[in-house]
This record gives C-alpha cells, sequence and structure tokens, in this order.
C-alpha cells in the first residue's frame, strides 16, 4: 500500500462536486492537528511566533471553506473550525490569538475571516453570542488602528472595513481612504501592479492584488461602483497576460516569492469567476482552473500525514520564504472561490475546453520587461531580472535567473561556495577562482523589445555584465557583454533536468556533454541543451549535478553548463538554450548570431529567418 496514495489524487476534479470533496479531503487531516486557537502542524519555524503560526494554519483554510458554504455546502468539520474562532477570541482561553501590534502577521490572516463574513455571514457571524460578535468586531477593527506595510496588505484592511460596515458596525474611513491611495499608488498599467513602491512583478502579484479587488468588486461594488469597474477592468486587462504563463497540462511558469502557495496561482481566474468576468470563454477558464488543480494533486505535495507541505513540486525547506509557517501552505485555498459560484452558474454549466489556441508564441509584457515564451512543449519566462528589495529567501534564485519554466522549474541554492551547491540552472556565474561563485543580482538600465529584453548587472564594482535575452519559442539566445578589469572563470547554465523518473531506476542519458562549445542531457522524459555560438568561443561544455533538493519540480537533476575564462577587457559571449522534449532538444539546429564590430547583434532563428537586430 503506498502510503501517500491519498483520496484526493483519486478525485477526476472534473465537477462542484469533485472539487468540493477535495476541499474536504484536503482539510480532514488538520482535524488531529487542533491546538487551542488553531492548527499545530509542524515544528518549524517563521519569523512570527508559534502562537500566531497556530492561527494562521486555521484561518487560511477559510479561504476554502467559506466558498464551500456560501455555495450551498454543508461542511463536515464546521463545528470544530468555529469552536477554534471562539477559543482565538477568548481573552482568558489558552488559545487566545492576542492583540496584533502593527505589521503583525494576524493582520494578514484577518482577511480570510473578513471574507467569511461577507459571503458566509449565517455560519460565521450570526451563529455567534452576541459578546462573541462584538470582540470579533473589536480584534478585526484593529487592523484600522495599525500600521501596515505599504504594500498589498492594504487589501485586508479594506476587506476587513468592507466586512464591517456590512455587519452595520463603524469603520475608519480615513485609515480606509489610507488604504485605497497606497493600493492605487501601486498600479503601473496593463494590469500589472507593483508590490509596493519599491516592490517588484511577480507571479504573486496576481493573487494579491487582483484577487482582492475582485472580492470588493463584487460584494461592495453597488457602494463604489467606480472603483469596483477599476479594479475589474484591470484585471480584464491581466488576463490575457497572465493566461499565458499556463501549460496545456495545467502547469504554470514559478517566479518569484511565495512559491510554497501553489495552486493559489490561479485564483486569479477563480475570483474573475466569481466576478461573473468572463475573461475567457467559461468553458477555458473552467478547464484552465480544474486542469491547474489535477496537476497540482498528481504531485506530491503532502506528507505522510496528508497535511500540505511547506514546498513546491514536493516538501521543501530550502526554498520557504522566511514568513512561511507550517500552515502558510493553505494560501492555496484561494483557488477554492469558484465553490461560491452556484450550481447553475456558467462556469459549472460549461463544457471544459483547452487553452485558446492563438496564444502567440512569444509575448512581450512591456510594464514587467518580461517575455513568455510558449511551445508545444514548455513555457518559459525570460526576466531581465527583477530583483526585490524585500530580500526574500533565495531572492536571487526566485528573481535573478534568465528564464524560468513550467516545465522544468529553476534551481534554488545552497550557498555561494561550491559550484554543485550554487544552483547554477539558467544563469551565468562568475568567480575568482576560488569556488565562491557571483550571480546577476540587482540589475539596472533595464529595456525591452517585442522579443528581447536587456539589463546591466555588476557581480563587483568593476565588472559590468550587458545581458540581452532573445525570445524564439522553444530556444533563446543570451548575449552577454561582459566589461571587466579583472581575470573570471564563468559558468552559464541551462534549464536542469530530472535525473530520475519517479522511482524507476537510474537511466543514463541519451547524450551527455559535447566538451567542444555545447552541453546536452537527454533522457525519455525531457532534455537540455546549451550552446556557445560566439566566434572563436573557448568555452567547453559539461554537466553538473546539483546538491538534492534545490530544482523545485524533482528533487534530483542534471544541468548542461558552458564552462570559460573572462580576461580584463570586453568580452562578448552569445548562447543558445533548449529545453524540452529529447528528439528535437538534441536534432534541431540552434539559432545562428552574427556580431557587427562588436556592436551590433543580428538573432538568426533555428530555421535561417531573421528574429532580431540589437544592441550589444
Amino acid at each position: 500500500m503506498d502510503p501517500f496514495d491519498f483520496p484526493i489524487r483519486q478525485n477526476p476534479l472534473k465537477t462542484r462536486d469533485d472539487l468540493r470533496q477535495s476541499l474536504v479531503d484536503l482539510l480532514e487531516p488538520l482535524n488531529r492537528h487542533v491546538s487551542g486557537g488553531g492548527y499545530d502542524l509542524g515544528r518549524t519555524a517563521a519569523h512570527y511566533s508559534p502562537r500566531v503560526a497556530l492561527m494562521e494554519g486555521w484561518s487560511r483554510t477559510l479561504w476554502g471553506i467559506a466558498p464551500f458554504i456560501a455555495g450551498g455546502g454543508d461542511y463536515p468539520n464546521i463545528d470544530e473550525v468555529m469552536a477554534i474562532l471562539t477559543k482565538g477570541l477568548d481573552e482568558n482561553d489558552p488559545g487566545w490569538w492576542g492583540v496584533p501590534p502593527d505589521r503583525d502577521q494576524r493582520l494578514v490572516e484577518m482577511a480570510a475571516i473578513a471574507l467569511s463574513l461577507m459571503i458566509a455571514q449565517e455560519t460565521f457571524w450570526d451563529s455567534l453570542k452576541p459578546d462573541q460578535r462584538k470582540t470579533l468586531a473589536r480584534w478585526l477593527g484593529l487592523i484600522q488602528e495599525r500600521e501596515l506595510p505599504a504594500n498589498n496588505w492594504h487589501f485586508f484592511r479594506v476587506l476587513v472595513c468592507t466586512a464591517l460596515r456590512r455587519l452595520g458596525l463603524p469603520v475608519n474611513e480615513k485609515a480606509e481612504r489610507e488604504s485605497f491611495d497606497l493600493i492605487e499608488s501601486c498600479y503601473r498599467g496593463d494590469g500589472w501592479y507593483i508590490d509596493g513602491s519599491n516592490g517588484e512583478y511577480d507571479w504573486y502579484n496576481p493573487f494579491a492584488f487582483h484577487f482582492y479587488g475582485l472580492i470588493y468588486a463584487t460584494i461592495n461594488g453597488g457602494r463604489d461602483p467606480q472603483r469596483a469597474e477599476r479594479y475589474t477592468e484591470r484585471a480584464r486587462l491581466f488576463a490575457p497576460r497572465f493566461i499565458t504563463w499556463f501549460r496545456d497540462d495545467g502547469s504554470v511558469v514559478p517566479y518569484g516569492r511565495s512559491l510554497i502557495y501553489r495552486f493559489a496561482a490561479v485564483s486569479f481566474f477563480s475570483a474573475c469567476a466569481f466576478a461573473g468576468l468572463e475573461v475567457f470563454p467559461w468553458g477555458v477558464m473552467k478547464g484552465l482552473v480544474l486542469r491547474h488543480f489535477r496537476w497540482w494533486f498528481s504531485r506530491p505535495i503532502l506528507d505522510a500525514g496528508g497535511i500540505l507541505s511547506v514546498g513546491y513540486a514536493y516538501p521543501n525547506l530550502i526554498m520557504a520564504d522566511q514568513y512561511n509557517s507550517p500552515g502558510s501552505p493553505y494560501w492555496a485555498l484561494k483557488s477554492y472561490l469558484v465553490l461560491a459560484l452556484p450550481d447553475g452558474h456558467p462556469f459549472w454549466a460549461a463544457e471544459e475546453q483547452p487553452l485558446p489556441a492563438d496564444l502567440p508564441e512569444v509575448s512581450a509584457d512591456p510594464v514587467p520587461g518580461f517575455l513568455v515564451s510558449r511551445s508545444d512543449e514548455d513555457v518559459q519566462l525570460l526576466v531581465p531580472g527583477r530583483y526585490p528589495v524585500y530580500e526574500v529567501v533565495q531572492a536571487a534564485a526566485k528573481y535573478g535567473k534568465f528564464a524560468y519554466s513550467a516545465r522544468f522549474g529553476f534551481c534554488v541554492s545552497h550557498g555561494s561556495y561550491d559550484l554543485e551547491k550554487t544552483g547554477c540552472d539558467s544563469t551565468l556565474l562568475f568567480s575568482e577562482g576560488d569556488n565562491y561563485w557571483r550571480e546577476r543580482r540587482a540589475v539596472r538600465d533595464q529595456t525591452s523589445g517585442p522579443n528581447w529584453t536587456r539589463s546591466l548587472w555588476s557581480p563587483w564594482p568593476d565588472v559590468t555584465v550587458a545581458t540581452t535575452l532573445v525570445a524564439l519559442g522553444a530556444w533563446h539566445v543570451r548575449i552577454h557583454k561582459i566589461e571587466s578589469s579583472r581575470t573570471l572563470d564563468a559558468v552559464e547554465g541551462g534549464f536542469s533536468v530530472p535525473l530520475y523518473c519517479g522511482r524507476e531506476p537510474a537511466v543514463p542519458p541519451e547524450t551527455r556533454a559535447d566538451t567542444s562549445r555545447e552541453a546536452l542531457v537527454s533522457f525519455a522524459w525531457g532534455a537540455s541543451r546549451i550552446a556557445a555560438l560566439e566566434a572563436g568561443s573557448n568555452r567547453t561544455g559539461t554537466l553538473v549535478e546539483p546538491s538534492p533538493n534545490l530544482n523545485l519540480l524533482e528533487p534530483s537533476g542534471i544541468i548542461p553548463v558552458l564552462k570559460g575564462k573572462v580576461k580584463p577587457g570586453i568580452t562578448i559571449w552569445v548562447t543558445a538554450v533548449r529545453a524540452g522534449d529529447p528528439g528535437p532538444a538534441a536534432s534541431e539546429k540552434p539559432p545562428r548570431v552574427v556580431i557587427e564590430d562588436e556592436k551590433t547583434a543580428v538573432v538568426f532563428r533555428s530555421g535561417g529567418t531573421q528574429a532580431a537586430v540589437l544592441e550589444v
């Protein structure tokens, strides 16, 4: 018997009832972990106290439970859920949540309670005793008095204010206006928000700003129609950009922080459905949401007790952020918002449809400078290097690589010493010969075009690298102009490919490495290739097996890399990279790049057609 063969893995996830049952199955193991005012799910830490982590583990289940009830479902464990709520509010109970100060994690968790009060009032408010209601309202109202970080947290205050107002309770309108103003200052156009004035663009922002904005527009649109229309229109603009991040199998490109929230990535489309916003035909939206759930529940994301683990496609603390406690992954339940839709809603009535057939091979997103490159084999995100001001754990890996893949993920790092521990995929690393390696982190002077993006970065003050990425579908080209006053070792990595396929015995790759300017690793389940295109290249190809548990999707991997030397002066390197199915990756002729006078690069596709003319 497979101890990890949980009922949720047998769920076809085709219907509303299937999705309801998946939520019940996902939350049932929590019943064995009740502890005072929350769920005690483990002994690893976040940057807040264990007491707050208990509360977080409970509150995040409401993102799924409240829509389940709002849609007419009879949640089987609601008595225990409400018992935890009353314990958390009782200052004489050992499970009391306490009083949150400024910038406290409990202010974040208020948002799920606010949603519950707005869409399932009978269960979460009307059933309380008068003194409990008074205590809950007073506790939630604290967010109106507290200092919040200048980012998406202000939507938590907005949701709490909206919930209190709907209950006929007083609201601090000055604090509410301040939050609305802060949210407006984060909007950058084309549907994109930035998370604070010095924040970044990443996969988290859609299920932060847009998700809450669509809830607000749906619930409070009658009272505040102009703002509701703004939030709705921004989501409409964003939808055709974000759908390009998803593959036909339901997977999505992982990029940036908060990756442990997993299937929350599709909650943007769940919120669109909740808001009645048909950004794509209902069948397309339904298919996208359900395929995403199916993809995730086919992965080993639950621990042996059925608890949603910290990690991405498998349990993995290495990639976790400093704000991730054992209960944090249940933020993923935001995608269950579609359960609030009634049975006859067009979302449920529609037949599943695939992704639109006309999604472009390459799409440029000028606001963040991203390029999304699509093929039948993968979806890849090419980025100019959107390094965050808030230094999340593994920030260089999560933001600074050249490319991110839905099929192959990316690697994080154990540290800067020893190449195998650096997670050297999709990046260019430099060393002074001491086995300490530096990669792209903060960047400057970002520019982009229809199929290219460019940035300047400096691993040392006297070393400047201008990196241009050109998206060509299954291939992409990297052009590096390196100006250095020192001699450096350099390693450039392609995509990481799984070393094993499940529990199958180790299988030698079909192709190892060609040590003359190219490296290729090819298994039946995928291949990765990297080639040096510059004339007279001094680079050689080899393979690197990174330390275990660095890749987000598979715990063991192998990376084709190019190794070379940088001498003082100007060095121009041109690299072609491909990852996907084994046959085409191994056999296709790479793109060609002609460098003219060290100033201009003419890029040709593998088939010979010209793709771009660029400044080097």
